[in-house]
């Protein structure tokens, strides 16, 4: 189970210094990566072919963490480029940040999507409702005039 070095494989291993907690080792050293420990309080130490949580493997319980992706694209589509794109930037960092079990800077990262998509949604619709005044007055102007 260790390499011709001594150390043990890749994977996730109790952490001693947060009880609960799994930290997971690439093969050299720890990493800053922890997550809670399985429900059934077995240790998944050796679990290598697992990876890093949320990885598709059974390594620590996936975190399911909206990253709002699909809505950021909706938002870039339809209302905002500008900040749409910047929404679906840190909706990708979120996604791989839960991918290596970094669930708290996904967390971050996902609420800056979400900021910044429903900013997005909101500029599309303040300038929807100018377009639309604009409309409405200019058209209803000239035929008051008429």
């Amino acid at each position: 189970m260790s390499d011709a070095g001594g150390n043990p494989p890749p994977g996730w291993y109790p952490d001693s210094n947060q009880p609960g907690m799994q930290r997971y080792w690439d093969g050299t050293q720890w990493t800053e990566h922890t997550a809670p420990l399985a429900d059934s309080g077995q240790a998944v130490a050796g679990q290598a072919a697992a990876g890093p949580a949320g990885a598709g493997g059974a390594g620590a319980p996936a975190e399911n963490i909206d990253t709002w992706l699909w809505q950021s694209i909706v938002a870039t589509l339809l209302c905002c480029l500008p900040l749409g794109i910047v929404a679906i930037v840190f909706s990708a960092q979120a996604q791989s940040a839960m991918n290596v079990g970094n669930y708290e800077e996904a967390r971050n990262k996902a609420g800056t999507a979400k900021t910044m998509t429903l900013i997005a949604v909101g500029v599309g619709l303040a300038a929807i409702l100018v377009w639309v005044l604009f409309f409405v007055l200019g058209v209803g102007g000239a035929l008051s005039g008429l």
